[in-house]
């Protein structure tokens, strides 16, 4: 009780945010994608 949490102690977090980063980007550009061929296909 009455410490603060202490910056860049543990350097596998910088891992583990890169990491949400990218797979929560490459998600939504897939997903943005998806959305797009799916409108696409419908309108043929």
């Amino acid at each position: 009780v009455g410490k603060q949490p202490i910056r860049e102690t543990n350097i596998y977090m910088y891992l583990y945010f890169v990491f949400f980063i990218i797979s929560g980007s490459f998600f939504t550009l897939n997903l943005f994608i998806g959305v797009i061929i799916d409108n696409f296909n419908e309108q043929k």
